[in-house]
């Protein structure tokens, strides 16, 4: 976590002023740390480097731990199974069995084993126009911010698929988020492999509850991750108060009479987010000026689920073929 930060993080949960007693540091970095809250007394550790500002007080499912342990413990309890996935020619397995032989070389440390099958997978789970137009909607983010050398926050970075685009192409520092310390974790060995992990910080924490100053980011980020929030509750409104520049989100939305697709969407919860018109209101409600930039519409297909691992899928939707709206949702404070 680089030192800077110290000075625009409060306590995520109250808002209080954070006293920081630092143990390990190095250059610019926060390596070992706790941050001790004036107000309320909640503690927030810094452990190898990560910032963890998680609270007690809201649900979630740690979604990245989950899949972890429930593939580990699968292979563990069948070996004929492990031995299907791991042990053939890559080229030989479908892309939903590429992609979890990716998670599997990622547990184990094996990096570029793991890079290799995630790619190929992906071009196996996704149309080259889909592709296409992921790679065209985080060029425009880029182009968005690339006039300013203000650090950049980025939500819900996951794997880090924004992100690693920014790297390549920025000379800002980028705070890398997600509520998953497993993640982060995991992005933290990347970062250190390929040479960027000085101009990173990690912070994990929910973005319900983020623990950001009032007014301190320039730029927000993210990568699907408005959609990807179950419940949002009073999420844009949080966005709202730490954001004083622009709300850069890649979104992507689903017709309102796609009856198959939107059964799903109402089950998990995500009605909210997976629709423009109602996601949009949610921004004008929260304060927002907002509009929809360089949008495409893209027809999408459901991946075929795993044959060796019988029945997985790598994404919940769609369930149906359907024409998905991709674009960037440009939002500022009115």
């Amino acid at each position: 976590m680089q030192k800077y930060l110290v000075e625009i993080l409060e306590c995520p949960k109250c808002h209080g002023k954070l006293d920081w007693n630092i143990t390990e540091q190095s250059h610019e970095r926060i390596e070992l740390a706790e941050a001790c809250c004036q107000s309320c007394s909640s503690i927030y550790p810094v452990r190898d480097g990560i910032g963890v500002f998680l609270t007690t007080d809201l649900k979630r499912n740690d979604l990245w731990e989950q899949v972890d342990n429930r593939l580990d413990q699968l292979l563990k309890q069948n070996p004929e199974i492990e031995k299907k996935l791991m042990d053939v020619p890559l080229d030989t397995l479908g892309a939903v069995d590429q992609h979890y032989r990716g998670d599997v070389h990622l547990s184990r440390g094996e990096r570029e084993a793991a890079t290799t099958a995630h790619s190929i997978a992906r071009n196996g789970l996704y149309s080259a126009d889909t592709i296409r137009c992921w790679d065209n909607q985080m060029d425009y983010v880029i182009n968005e911010v690339s006039q300013s050398k203000d650090p950049i926050v980025d939500l819900a970075s996951g794997t880090c698929g924004l992100v690693r685009r920014m790297l390549k192409a920025l000379p800002n520092s980028i705070v890398i988020t997600d509520f998953s310390p497993t993640v982060l974790v995991r992005n933290r060995k990347w970062l250190i492999e390929q040479g960027f992990y000085d101009r990173v910080s990690l912070l994990a924490f929910d973005a319900r509850q983020t623990p950001f100053a009032t007014d301190s980011i320039s730029f927000l980020t993210t990568l699907l991750g408005l959609n990807n929030i179950q419940n949002p509750g009073n999420l844009l409104e949080e966005l709202s108060r730490i954001v004083n520049g622009k709300l850069l989100a890649v979104s992507n939305f689903y017709p309102e009479d796609d009856k198959e697709n939107g059964a799903v969407i109402e089950e998990y919860g995500a009605a909210e987010t997976h629709y423009r018109d109602k996601l949009l209101k949610h921004f004008n409600n929260a304060g927002w000026a907002v509009e929809a930039r360089n949008s495409r519409t893209i027809k999408t297909i459901p991946a075929p689920p795993g044959v060796v691992l019988e029945g997985a899928r790598v994404d919940g939707l769609p369930v149906q073929s359907t024409c998905l709206e991709h674009c960037v949702l440009l939002g500022t404070n009115a």
